[in-house]
């Protein structure tokens, strides 16, 4: 049985959904639902092995807010291919720059922050890069596994007696 196709119309949907849910975390009135899982997922690091210096709130909190914008540039990026991880990273700082914006205008309890634009940023390059590494390897694989070559300086040409 072959395995069933993604189309475009699986892709828009899959992005408007997390569009939706996108929002709903982003533009919430608190923020204590998105600090509690923060919390959890530092003592999930913790218990992992990893030392309590380097799992802290403020360094999960900022991973988490990269990962968040991760679906939106992949699921665009495999919607639209020709927009380009460059592309990408200037979509997620916009928008992270106007979520950013609309919480430190429209809603009190939210805190405003510099560091969310960059971790949304980071998160818009690192969903747009691993679509763009997908893309590429799937291409060296269907050329039949060798690199393409460099444009290098040209030379003569190769003798077609070897």
């Amino acid at each position: 049985m072959a395995a069933p196709t993604v189309t475009r119309r699986h892709l828009a949907l899959a992005l408007a959904l997390y569009g939706v849910f996108l929002a709903l975390v982003l533009l919430a009135p608190t923020s204590g639902p998105q600090s509690t899982s923060a919390g959890w997922v530092a003592d999930l690091v913790i218990g992992a092995g990893v030392p309590e210096r380097i799992a802290t709130g403020m360094r999960v909190e900022f991973v988490l807010n990269a990962v968040i914008l991760m679906p939106v540039s992949a699921l665009g990026s495999l919607l639209w291919p020709r927009t380009t991880w460059r592309d990408w990273t200037a979509y997620a700082f916009v928008i992270a720059g106007a979520v950013e914006l609309f919480q430190g205008l429209f809603l009190p309890a939210r805190s405003a922050t510099f560091i969310d634009v960059v971790a949304n940023t980071l998160g818009g390059l690192g969903g747009a890069a691993v679509v763009a590494a997908w893309r590429e390897i799937s291409r060296r694989r269907t050329a039949g596994g060798t690199p393409p070559t460099s444009p290098g300086p040209p030379g003569p040409p190769p003798d077609p007696r070897r």
